[in-house]
């Protein structure tokens, strides 16, 4: 047995303490002001110096090894969903109307627990790690608040790492990716303007609902026929609102959507075949449209060499049994990505699925219950990969990424 895994071994009891902690006490995207303290708390206990760097929520820890290296961020995000919970667990949230059904408790403990691991082993520990608990992922923001803050221009990482739990593969397993493993997100509202009138007399108006319609069938032609079928692409329209009345055509209707690719040739197609069909085809029902384009997080694209000592650090502390490539990029999104502008780095997913039914529902379900092994794998390869990760050469970001659409697998 690893040092690595006697040490979690003797933690274990004490991380489960402290993951059902975080459970019962959820906090939304910037308000995780007690979630932060109790992070800050157990980081002092360790004996872990914790930045100055002034976060209106969130974390950084910091930890010096025995000898100069590199410098690696490993990252937990910490908030948690606006949902009432039902998964009917002894330790579920007490805050009403908010609870983790994202995993992120799994995801603070598992840092957590190989930041206390990596405190024990700090003279075999060549470099520093960066135990950075984000806020505001579910909001897709706290990345950029990071990043603002000047945590890469203070402490330079040369590479980050992070994890998300996932109920598509067993607990005691991770699943890699090279490449594409999450897609980008970006928003679109469609304002389109007709005029308005009495619903009997349709031929005295312009009638928007009609136009968005129209609008929303043609939109779905440019997944069908204008991405290449073995590329990924996502465009649905979520919510529509327009009209006060049955017999009333009204003046405007307001479609919003979301916008999901994996690689950025894709994000640039679709934004230039939205725009086409929208304004052609309010046009060609007599109406107008403003488009309101927001772009909002890039793709998560690992890094080759970054999952390359990953699986090496997984191999070696759960064993190759354990160690699942994932065939697909997931079609979520992840404000992780915006670090991977910044260095090169890489995710994995850490298996939480067990004979329950109930922990393979979907993440941000109610009901999903994560199996807490997933703390001790998810643990074992941050503390695994912070001894190891020194032997990867320093490299310019985006160096062994591979968003092209050539390099997907063949899903059929």
């Amino acid at each position: 047995m690893s040092k690595v895994n006697e040490l979690i071994q003797q933690y274990t009891s004490d991380a489960l303490e402290i993951r059902r902690h975080i459970h019962r006490h959820p906090e939304l995207s910037m308000e995780e002001k007690n979630t932060t303290e109790f992070i800050s708390q157990q980081l002092l206990k360790y004996g872990i110096e914790i930045s100055d760097i002034p976060f209106k929520s969130g974390v950084l820890g910091i930890l010096k090894g025995g000898e100069n290296g590199h410098t690696i961020l490993l990252r937990a995000d910490i908030d948690a969903l606006p949902m009432v919970e039902k998964s009917g667990l002894p330790f579920t949230s007490e805050n009403t109307g908010v609870c983790h059904s994202c995993g992120h408790d799994i995801h603070t403990t598992a840092l957590l627990l190989a930041a206390r691991v990596l405190t024990s082993l700090r003279d075999e520990l060549k470099g520093t790690v960066l135990f950075l608990f984000q806020p505001a992922e579910e909001r897709l923001s706290g990345s950029q608040m990071v990043i603002d803050s000047g945590v890469f221009e203070n402490y330079h990482p040369d590479f980050a790492v992070g994890l998300h739990c996932w109920p598509d593969i067993p607990a005691g397993t991770i699943g890699i990716r090279r490449g594409s493993f999450m897609a980008s997100s970006d928003t679109v509202k469609l304002t389109i303007r007709g005029k308005g009138g009495h619903g009997a007399h349709p031929h005295k108006s312009i009638d928007p609902v009609m136009t968005s319609a129209y609008i929303l069938t043609e939109l779905q032609t440019i997944i069908s026929r204008t991405i290449a079928p073995l590329d990924s692409a996502v465009l649905t329209i979520g919510k529509i609102t327009g009209g006060t009345a049955a017999n009333i055509i009204p003046d405007e209707v307001v479609m919003e959507g979301t916008v999901r690719t994996v690689s950025n040739e894709t994000r640039a197609l679709m934004e230039e075949k939205i725009r086409q069909i929208v304004s052609h085809g309010a046009a060609a029902m007599g109406g107008e449209c403003d488009i309101v384009y927001q772009k909002g997080v890039p793709a998560v694209v690992c890094d080759n060499h970054v999952v390359d000592l990953i699986e090496q650090a997984a191999t070696e502390e759960l064993g190759a049994d354990h160690v699942v490539t994932l065939a697909t990029p997931s079609m979520g999104s992840e404000d992780f990505s915006r670090y991977l502008e910044k260095v090169p780095g890489a995710m994995f997913r850490i298996g939480t699925r067990n004979d329950d039914p109930a922990s393979s529902r979907p993440l941000h379900n109610a009901g999903i219950v994560f199996d807490e092994q997933a703390i001790t794998s998810g643990a074992s390869v941050f503390a695994g990969l912070a001894l190891t990760y020194h032997l990867i050469p320093l490299l310019p970001p985006g160096h062994g990424c591979t968003p092209e659409v050539q390099n997907y697998p063949d899903f059929t």
